[in-house]
């Protein structure tokens, strides 16, 4: 019997091992008949190793590793669509969930290897509805960014421009605008005729319509 903490730091270094020995020759190692992960171990032989591990065995869970590593590591790579990143992360969580979950294997139930694929779509299924949640947190978050940041944005700018206009561009179109007064009324303060402060206002907003726009290129 061994320690659980003991035998998952055995199983991230064989991990690693095997992960990069995966990526750096997996021709070789489809070829190579001396590679442990091509020698077939029968149904019976396999259920004895399989017990083993269940009891703690550290050999026996060598074996099954060594068995098993190079089917579930090209299973992990297609489902990762040929991301080799995601395909040893994938690999290595499969390991260790199997291990955690090793008493819970049932051979009446599926085969081992069926039994670690099984993991390994759980485990990818679970990595892809992480990753969507975190985009579409990232998503919400810029949105509600964009919603608070472009109103305060746009009210500077207003009001840049408004700065940058003559006097009386400026208190026409804030007597228009700002205060919501009407053109008569606006007449009637600046004892000018409507047609004049219709005119007034149609150059202050052109004037205002220029300033703004070469604040916004600009910023």
């Amino acid at each position: 019997m061994f320690d659980m903490i003991e035998f998952l730091m055995f199983l991230s270094e064989l991990a690693t091992d095997f992960t990069a020995r995966a990526r750096s020759s997996c021709k070789d190692v489809i070829g190579n008949t001396d590679y442990p992960g091509n020698r077939l171990m029968d149904v019976d032989s396999e259920t004895f190793v399989i017990q083993a591990a269940q009891k703690g065995s550290e050999q026996a869970w060598r074996q099954l590793f060594e068995q098993h590593f190079d089917a579930v590591y090209r299973f992990c790579v297609a489902l990762a669509a040929g991301r080799h990143d995601l395909a040893e992360e994938l690999t290595q969580q499969v390991f260790v969930t199997a291990a955690r979950r090793i008493n819970r294997f049932d051979s009446s139930r599926a085969a081992f290897r069926a039994w670690l694929f099984g993991i390994a779509k759980n485990r990818h299924m679970a990595i892809r509805s992480r990753q969507q949640r975190r985009k579409l947190h990232e998503e919400s978050s810029a949105m509600r960014t964009h919603e608070a940041v472009t109103p305060r944005d746009s009210d500077l700018r207003v009001h840049e421009a408004l700065a940058r206009l003559p006097s009386h561009y400026r208190s026409v179109l804030e007597a228009k605008y700002l205060r919501g007064m009407s053109m008569n009324q606006i007449a009637v303060d600046t004892s000018a005729s409507v047609e004049a402060i219709e005119s007034l206002l149609r150059r202050a907003r052109a004037g205002f319509a220029r300033e703004y726009e070469k604040i916004r290129t600009l910023g």
